[in-house]
């Protein structure tokens, strides 16, 4: 198909005029964050040669989304398009949970879900709720949930060794995303001691 002088210079214009107003557009500016619950003090005798694997979690899916959700009223709430979680939330949860459980010694090892070894132990979790609530406005909060199954294998059946929903909150230091996550990491935390010494009493 021939194209006339006039056709060209119609298709050069609207070229210029669109690359110039991609250049003109202001970019989109992310802050991403990453929860990093670090374990203190040192580890407990292993039980043995108990194998714990930690499964990928299970999310409401309320929350499943990468942007930070925040609760502004009974009914009402919002996800934050500017500050997100630079992984999926249960992917992250589940990391830290991992690693956490690693650095317990509870365990002779702590698997993840694509090892080829076979676990004497799995441990399943649901996120319930992961939030900022902000329905009183000076006082802020960081809101996490989970529920968690420790399942024990062997070669006839699986047994629920031990089961426990966990609720915390913890008020922000500064009203800022970065006091959100500081705050939820204080919550992960919480419950990952807490998690820690309920397993250790269920062996």
């Amino acid at each position: 198909m021939k194209i006339n002088q006039k056709q060209a210079s119609i298709i050069i214009l609207s070229s210029l005029l669109f690359s110039t107003g991609c250049m003109n557009r202001k970019a989109i500016v992310k802050d991403t964050f990453l929860m990093d619950a670090q374990r203190a003090g040192s580890p407990a005798q292993a039980a043995s040669e108990k194998i714990l694997a930690v499964l990928p979690f299970s999310i409401a899916p309320a929350f499943e989304g990468n942007g930070v959700v925040s609760r502004v009223a009974e009914n009402r709430y919002k996800s934050d398009f500017y500050n997100e979680y630079f992984v999926s939330p249960a992917q992250m949860i589940a990391d830290q949970t991992r690693n956490w459980m690693s650095e317990s010694g509870l365990f002779a090892q702590v698997l993840s879900p694509i090892s080829s070894v076979q676990p004497t132990h799995v441990l399943e979790g649901h996120i319930r709720k992961m939030l900022l609530d902000i329905r009183d406005s000076s006082k802020p909060r960081a809101v996490l949930e989970m529920k968690f199954f420790l399942i024990e294998r062997n070669k006839r059946e699986s047994t629920i060794r031990f089961q426990k929903l966990y609720k915390i909150t913890e008020p922000m230091a500064e009203q800022t995303p970065q006091g959100y996550i500081s705050a939820q990491n204080i919550c992960l935390m919480r419950i990952l001691k807490m998690l820690e010494k309920d397993i250790a009493l269920s062996l």
